[in-house]
Parts: C-alpha cells; structure tokens; sequence
C-alpha cells in the first residue's frame, strides 16, 4: 500500500467524493476494477466541501465514463500489478463536461489511491451536493458584479472569520428590537432593503454609541446635522432614541437621493456631508460611487463605508450559503412582536414629569421605562415644550391615572457650577433635597461637578 503524508489525507477524501460523482450510476462497473488500486484511508474529522458539479445523465456522459474506466484498467495492467505513481499538480481537473473539481495548490495526489465504492463517502458527497443547492439570494439593488469588488470581498472575508462573525451576531441579536422597527420603516419608504444593515457600519446597532467626532446614537447624528429631523436641547436628545432617530435618518437619505439620484452615492454623503459630497463630485467625470473609488477622491472612511455595508448585507441575508452562524433574515421577521414592530402607547405632556416618579406611580420597572424613553437626558420631559412618553402598549389608561396623581416639575431657578462648588452646598443655598437635584440633572450624588455645568434647582 502506497503511504501518505498525514497532511494530504483530508484532502484524498474531497478527490474520492469527485470520482463517485461519475461512478454513482456505474457501481457494477466501478466493483469490477481491478483489485491493484489501493484503499486511502478515511479521516474521521469533518472535511470541507469542494466545489462539486454533478454530471449530465445523457448518453454521451456514459460513454465517457465507459473509456475512463477502460483506460484506466489498461493502465493498471501496462504498470503490472504496480500502483500508478504520476501524480496531478495543482489546479483544475475535469472529469466530465459540465463536472469539475478545483484542487488547492498545497496538494496534490495519486488517482490509483482512491477507493471511491465507500460508503462513507458516499454519505459525505451527499452532503456536499445539498450544501451546494443552498441558494445565494442577490439582494435587489446590489449586482454580483459589486459583490465581486476587491473592496467588499476584503469586509465579507473580515466577517466570515470566527472572531468577526460572532461579533457580528451578536449585534444583530442584541439589537433584534430595533432592527424590526427599521426593517418596516425602510420598507414602508420604500428604499433599498440592505439599508437595514447600515446601523452596523455605523454603530453596531448601539443606541448609545459616541464617536470620537461628536456622532451619536445608533444613526450617528452630528450634533451640526440634526435639524429639521431631530430635537436637541438641555433636556431632550432624540439622537439617543432609536425610533425617531431612524425616522430621521429614513428622511435624511431620502433627501440625500432626491439631491444625487444614485443610492450608492446618497448613502456615502450620509456619512462625509452632502456639502462635502458635492464638491467631491465637482471634480469626477463621472457620476458615479465606483468611479469616485477607483480615481481616489473619496474621504478613507467614506471610501469603505459603502462596501462594508454590501458585505455586511451580503453576509446577512445568505448566512446559510456562507456557512455563518447568524439570525435567519427571514424566519426572525415571520412573527413581529409588539414592541419589535415599534407599537407602542404614548402620554402627551406640556411640563416637566418625572420618569422615575411616574415609573413608581405605575408600577412598572424604572429601567424599562428609561429604556423605551433614552432621548430624556435630564431624567423628565421637556418643562415648556410638548414631549411623548413612550409606554408598553396596553398601558395608555395606567399612564394617564398615573400622571394624574403627579405634580409636574417647577423650575424657578437655574445655577452655573463655580469651584468649590459641590451638591450639598447647592442644595442648602436653595433649601431643596440633594436627591431632587440629582433626579431633576440625572446625575449622581456622588458626581463631580464640572465647573460651567448649569444645574436645574427645583421649587421648594
């Protein structure tokens, strides 16, 4: 029996499921080769899939099935008795028309090594060729010519990684509630359904993400882009909310693509600026995203913000075609919750309520309550302008009782922070509470001032 390395043994098998391709409707022919070609032995560990075609059942296949096995028996025979020892190189093998096998350049092989009647085998290319019936779904919007770009394989390979790909499960998990909620708005705005995945280039789909420019909130809102779509002010920043900040950002590339015509291009100016997309376009000869790559004359970031996000998208919707563990795009949509599907009960206020009062009041978690109402950075709605407190729907009368029993917040004062200055000194200046104070500014008790900071005291 002819010996081989350890390292080539993984491999005999993926070549022996290649031979059974062509030998599964000759079986009585294959029993009948000469007994001189020698069993490979079978590791037990799983072996990665080739790329496999089954051949064409027609007449000519068989025919040609019928000469290889003839020369090969003439082979064994011319070798007298001796195993066949020419090996193949690297590369590409054809076996059939319309049948291939691609070797990889490590290995190579020796045809008379291969027992391809086993059964194990057998059970393995069975599932190789269901593995290959998978489908890859192109998503509308996205040609196989841009998934073939160098610049989104490079994201698609980062994210196939073990490391990568866990991660990125995990985001898409984590923020399962937020992303049915986008998945509807984008829908129902009708634009390209892989913009649900651009929360991960810009984020990971954390509702309190900051960069280290000023962006914030799963959208990444500068602080200088805000209006009209959001509110921002002392007490409210609707950047932190996830359910108007992807209403915002859903009107902010709707405008971006009434003002350049092309997705692509509209979704790179939401994240370098329009202003600053305009002048790049100025000087391009085409318009163009690939163009504008290719010559260069985009900012880095923006450069591969675009095809992070195809492959991203890429890798989501066909996770079972790449063999990812990740949330099924379809199957996790079949039945929307409640709260997943954005549905939700609402009080309308015109003063300063407590969350935190009006959670006790209602009997309902504090944390929930924060959560489902993130844009309220002081801990209370707006003290002169109208604000929306988000509830669990089916809670609207509990709501509305509750607000009831509570006095809303009056603010007769507001104090600059000075040195020496520290909480318990404001609040005997005032003669209020240190804890009114804190849950009024959402800070801590034990929280340092900063000097500057203008802190809301409230009525006695």
């Amino acid at each position: 029996m002819q010996k081989y390395k350890k390292t080539k043994k993984r491999f005999l098998l993926i070549i022996l499921t290649s031979f059974l391709v062509f030998s599964l409707n000759a079986e009585a022919k294959i029993t009948s080769i000469k007994n001189e070609s020698v069993s490979a032995e079978i590791p037990s560990e799983e072996i990665p899939a080739s790329e496999v075609e089954l051949p064409k059942e027609d007449a000519s296949a068989k025919e040609t099935e019928e000469n290889a096995l003839s020369n090969e028996e003439t082979a064994d025979s011319e070798a007298a008795g001796e195993e066949s020892s020419e090996e193949v190189q690297s590369g590409q093998i054809d076996f059939l028309e319309g049948e291939t096998i691609t070797i990889p350049e490590e290995f190579s092989f020796s045809a008379a090594s291969v027992d391809y009647t086993s059964t194990l085998a057998s059970d393995i290319l069975k599932k190789i060729t269901e593995k290959n019936k998978i489908p890859h779904y192109l998503i509308p919007g996205i040609t196989e010519e841009e998934l073939a770009r160098p610049e989104v394989e490079k994201f698609r390979n980062l994210y196939m990684s073990e490391k990568w790909s866990a991660l990125l499960k995990a985001y898409l998990e984590s923020a399962m509630e937020y992303r049915l909620y986008v998945r509807k708005a984008i829908a129902d705005s009708e634009l390209p359904e892989y913009l649900e995945y651009l929360p991960v280039v810009e984020s990971n789909y954390k509702t309190n993400a900051k960069s280290r420019s000023g962006a914030i909130g799963m959208w990444q809102f500068m602080e200088n882009s805000v209006y009209p779509f959001l509110t921002l002010n002392d007490f409210v920043d609707e950047r932190l909310d996830p359910w108007k900040s992807t209403d915002a950002a859903v009107k902010k590339l709707i405008d971006n693509y009434k003002t350049f015509d092309d997705w692509y291009i509209a979704i790179a100016a939401y994240n370098c600026g329009a202003g600053a997309m305009k002048k790049i376009l100025k000087k391009a000869e085409e318009k163009d995203f690939w163009y504008l790559l290719d010559h260069k004359l985009l900012p880095a970031q923006t450069a591969e913000y675009v095809p992070k996000l195809i492959a991203i998208a890429d890798l989501a919707v066909n996770a079972e075609y790449y063999g990812i563990d990740l949330p099924s795009h379809n199957e996790e949509y079949e039945i929307l919750e409640n709260e997943k599907n954005g549905l939700y009960d609402y009080l309308t206020v015109n003063k300063a309520y407590s969350i935190s009062q009006l959670a006790t009041e209602m009997r309902i978690d504090l944390n929930e309550l924060k959560r489902l109402n993130p844009s309220f950075t002081r801990g209370m709605t707006h003290p002169a302008k109208t604000s929306l407190i988000r509830l669990p729907l089916g809670m609207q009368q509990s709501g509305e009782d509750a607000l009831a029993k509570l006095d809303p917040i009056e603010f007769p004062f507001t104090y600059k922070v000075v040195a020496g200055d520290s909480l318990w000194s404001i609040s005997r200046k005032y003669k209020v509470s240190v804890q009114s104070i804190c849950d009024i500014n959402n800070i801590k008790e034990n929280e340092i001032l900063k000097i500057g900071k203008t802190l809301y005291i409230p009525a006695k």
